[in-house]
């Protein structure tokens, strides 16, 4: 029997080295269990997300009052397709106008335009969510002010878009009653320093107008006759056994019934549901009666100044030509002299009657700080170096389109106070949810 050598003793393993082992395996194994369930929790909840949870969360919430995420897609396929519907009409006309260089190139910006909204669809998407959260903030309001908008309003302006009016076309009322500028009084014109420049008349060149006026009225009379026996050898006369039949087709409710549902048609088959058509009307007529009771507390009446000035470019020409007034020199010859402003600076830089909000703030608050006859201190402004001249203040009717801007601007400062005081929450779930669709195609 051969002696035993070293390399055959059996190998012992160190009882703590097989238990730190067992123990990493472990740890390893734990660590994969552990992913694993993290992948397929992470899986599981981005089909959960897509399928359940992001239809359930809002795209926003104001005031404790969830914005439906359905009508907040099909809002948006509605105003796109608003948009696309322009591109078609405007590439139309482009194509039309091709052969016109000038027009065609037109058309062209106007194409660009409308491509560059519809192509930045996330932008358009929330400028669409802005507005049905304002919408929602004017709901609110007005279910405190009492307002609603019932269905047969809805269903009237419904009619109106396809101009259907079965009780007859309505007949627009003036908006604003007409108003003119008080003549002005003997001080004013003082004021203004306005003559009456006299006119000479030639009696040797006026008898030869006067004969020129003559054959000039007998010759538009000779066309005139001319034109009429002209025009009753070429149009047939009615006798009593002729029968004329131009009346023209009724527009019926079966076919407005019939256009109605093509129209319905047409947004179902971009995925716009009828009941959020009739949603936007709702809150389109809403927002116009909140927007009418708030403007119809303004009163048109508002006071006014007529004033004139006198534009330099720095302080030190205002400065001078403070000095030239003060000693004694004509307004008007000064303005016609020096004044920037083209637009009036030949008829003494006469501003009319204007109310506030017209002007920039600085003139505005100088302007109306004067009492008439008094000239202000020079006036900085984006503009340059303005003097400044009241001839008139009163309390006046404010013209149409005054009138209206005035009312768009106090509705702005009213509606923007409630919605500082609004809760709004905007969810990122919009951003997923905008729809890309449809878009514009060039045929």
């Amino acid at each position: 029997m051969s002696p035993k050598t070293k390399s055959d003793k059996p190998i012992r393993r160190n009882p703590m080295h097989s238990a730190q082992e067992k123990k990493q395996t472990r740890l390893v194994l734990i660590g994969f269990i552990i992913t694993a369930i993290l992948i397929v929790g992470f899986v599981g909840y981005a089909v959960l997300y897509e399928l359940v949870l992001k239809d359930r969360i809002p795209v926003a919430v104001v005031n404790g009052v969830s914005i439906d995420n359905k009508y907040f897609e099909d809002r948006v396929r509605l105003e796109r397709n608003s948009y696309v519907q322009q591109f078609n009409l405007i590439y139309t006309q482009y194509q039309l106008m091709a052969e016109d260089p000038t027009t065609a190139e037109f058309y062209q910006s106007q194409l660009v335009q409308v491509q560059q909204i519809l192509d930045n669809t996330e932008s358009f998407a929330k400028v669409v969510l802005d507005k049905i959260v304002d919408e929602e903030i004017l709901a609110q309001k007005a279910a405190e002010m009492g307002l609603i908008v019932t269905d047969a309003e809805v269903e009237e302006a419904l009619r109106g878009l396809f101009r259907f009016y079965p009780n007859g076309t309505p007949t627009p009322a003036p908006t604003f009653p007409p108003v003119s500028t008080p003549t002005p009084s003997q001080a004013q014109l003082d004021l203004l320093n306005f003559t009456a420049t006299p006119v000479t008349v030639d009696p040797v060149i006026a008898e030869e107008e006067q004969t020129e006026n003559s054959r000039a009225v007998e010759e538009t009379a000779e066309v005139e006759t001319s034109a009429t026996e002209e025009a009753e050898a070429v149009t047939p006369t009615a006798t009593a056994t002729e029968e004329i039949n131009a009346t023209a087709t009724p527009y019926t409710e079966e076919m407005f019934q019939e256009e109605y549902q093509s129209y319905v048609g047409d947004l179902s088959s971009i995925n716009i549901e009828e009941a959020s058509l009739r949603t936007y009307l709702r809150s389109f007529l809403l927002v116009q009666k909140v927007r009418d009771q708030i403007v119809s507390e303004i009163s048109r009446d508002q006071e006014q100044v007529w004033a004139r000035h006198i534009l330099v470019q720095t302080m030190p020409e205002a400065l001078i030509v403070l000095d030239r007034l003060d000693k004694g020199e004509d307004w008007s010859t000064i303005a016609a002299d020096v004044s920037l402003d083209t637009s009036n600076k030949d008829r003494g830089g006469d501003l009319g009657w204007f109310a506030s909000g017209r002007m920039v703030e600085p003139f505005e608050t100088a302007a109306f700080a004067l009492e008439p006859g008094e000239i202000s201190e020079p006036v900085e402004t984006q503009f340059g170096v303005h003097l400044i001249q009241v001839i008139g203040k009163d309390t006046l009717p404010l013209a149409d389109s005054d009138f209206e801007s005035l009312q768009e601007i106090r509705y702005q400062e009213w509606f923007q106070e409630i919605k500082a005081s609004a809760e709004i929450k905007i969810n990122d779930v919009w951003q997923e949810l905008a729809p890309r669709e449809p878009t514009y195609r060039v045929f």
